[in-house]
C-alpha cells in the first residue's frame, strides 16, 4: 500500500511547579489552549545523572497509576515525557500548509516538492487514559496534506510508526524520535523520491555508549523521567561526506567532517550528535554520484534522516527556518536544486513564528556568499 498522495488542487530550565491529576480528574477537567509561538525546550538537560539505586526509587514512582505531571511544555506520564500541543487549532494547521504552499508559488515549475509531518511520541506511548489532552495526530498530517498545493507530495510516516510502536522509535527523557525512527521514515520516502533505500541488513547499527536524561528532563526535573536512562543509538552510514555550515554570515565554516558529531555526546545536548543540531544552514556534498541535489527545509526531528539520504543525493542544502537569516529562494536557484523536501514534527501546527519563519524564507535579502 502506498503511504502518500499528492497535494490539493488551488530552554533547557529548572524544576517547574507540578500538578497531579487522577483520572477522574481528568475527565471533569477542560484544556484552555493559547497560542504558544516556540518550541518546547530544545537543549537536552545536563546536570548529573541518577544512580542506580535512585533509578529504582524513579521507576516505582513512574508506575503510579492514574498519576500525570503537567509543566510549562511538557506531560510526563508512566516514564515519559511528551510536548504538549497548546495551541493547536485548524487555523494553525492552515497557517502551516499556506507557508509551505508558498514556495510552490515561488519555486519554477520543474522543482519536485515533498511533505512529511512526523507524530511525536503521544501518539504510540501516552497511557490512553490521557488521550484526550492531545489532538488526533493522524487527522493533523491528513489535514495538512489536503490543504497542500498539488505540486507537493505529502508522505504519511504514520501508519508505519504505527506498525513499528513497540519498537524504541521516541527518547522516554526528550521529545525527539530515535533514529530507528528516522530510518522507518527514510523507508516511507523511498517510493515517492525513487530511492532504493538501504535495507536493515545493508546497514549497521552502533550504541553510543552513553546513557542519558534529555530535554523533557531537563525543563521538568522529573523524577519519573529518572527511573530509565534513554540510549543513543544510530546506523553506520556508508557515504563519504563533506560538511560544510553557514552560521548566518556569507563565510563557511566547518569543526568536523561527518554525519555525527561525537564530541556532542560530552555536551548537554546530546541530539545535537545528529549532523551537529540545528545550525542555519548546512551543505553536504556526498559521493552518491546519483546527480541529483536536495534541499531539506527543516526543524531538529530531520536530523535523524538525512544521514541516509545521504547515500543518494550527490548534494543536501539543510535550511533550519528557526534559526536561518538565508533566503531560501537563492540557495535553491543558486545550486541548480530540483527537489525540495519539508520535514517537520507535527506540533509545528501549534506554532505560528515556524510558518511565519518559512514565510521568511522566501522574502529576506540575498547575500553575497564568500
Amino acid at each position: 500500500m502506498l503511504w502518500f498522495k499528492r497535494g490539493r488542487q488551488t530552554d533547557a530550565g529548572r524544576k517547574k511547579s507540578i500538578k497531579f491529576y487522577s483520572v477522574s480528574g481528568l475527565l471533569a477537567m477542560s484544556i484552555v489552549l493559547g497560542t504558544s509561538g516556540t518550541d518546547p525546550a530544545v537543549q537536552p538537560g545536563a546536570g548529573l545523572l541518577p544512580t542506580a539505586a535512585e533509578r529504582q526509587t524513579y521507576a516505582a514512582e513512574a508506575a503510579q497509576t492514574g498519576a500525570l505531571e503537567e509543566h510549562a511544555h511538557f506531560y510526563v506520564a508512566g516514564g515519559s515525557g511528551y510536548a504538549k500541543f497548546d495551541g493547536f487549532s485548524k487555523l494553525g494547521e492552515a497557517a502551516y500548509a499556506g507557508a509551505l504552499n508558498a514556495f510552490a508559488d515561488k519555486l519554477p515549475e520543474d522543482v519536485k516538492l515533498y511533505a512529511m509531518l512526523a507524530p511525536t511520541s503521544a501518539a504510540f506511548t501516552l497511557p490512553a487514559q490521557y488521550a484526550g489532552l492531545f489532538p488526533d495526530q493522524h487527522q493533523i498530517i491528513a489535514d495538512v496534506a489536503d490543504m497542500l498545493d498539488e505540486r507537493f507530495t505529502s508522505i504519511d510516516i504514520y501508519p508505519t510508526l504505527e506498525a513499528h510502536k513497540n519498537e524504541y522509535l521516541y527518547f522516554r527523557s526528550d521529545h525527539h524520535w530515535t533514529q530507528r525512527a528516522g530510518y522507518l521514515a527514510y523507508t516511507q520516502l523511498a517510493e515517492p523520491l525513487e530511492l532504493s533505500a538501504y535495507s536493515d541488513k545493508q546497514l549497521k547499527q552502533g550504541d553510543a555508549g552513553i546513557g542519558f536524561l534529555g530535554s523533557v528532563a531537563a525543563e521538568t526535573g522529573s523524577r519519573q523521567l529518572g527511573g530509565k536512562l534513554d540510549r543513543l543509538a544510530y546506523y553506520q552510514i556508508p557515504a563519504k561526506v563533506n560538511y560544510v555550515y553557514w552560521d548566518n554570515t556569507a563565510t563557511p565554516r566547518t569543526y568536523s567532517q561527518g554525519l555525527y558529531k561525537w564530541w556532542y555526546l560530552s555536551q548537554p545536548n546530546k541530539y545535537a550528535f545528529f549532523l551537529g543540531g540545528d545550525l542555519p544552514y548546512i551543505r553536504l556534498k556526498t559521493d552518491a554520484h546519483s546527480g541529483r541535489k536536495l534541499a531539506v527545509i527543516k526543524d531538529s526531528y530531520a536530523n535523524t534522516i538525512i544521514p541516509f539520504l545521504a547515500l543518494h543525493f550527490d548534494e543536501i542544502h539543510i535550511i533550519d527556518p528557526r534559526n536561518s537569516s538565508f533566503n531560501a529562494l537563492q540557495i535553491i536557484e543558486e545550486n541548480d536544486i530540483k527537489e525540495v523536501l519539508f520535514i517537520n514534527y507535527a506540533r509545528v501546527v501549534c506554532l505560528p513564528k515556524f510558518s511565519s519563519s518559512l514565510h521568511q524564507l522566501l522574502t529576506r535579502d540575498y547575500v553575497t556568499w564568500h
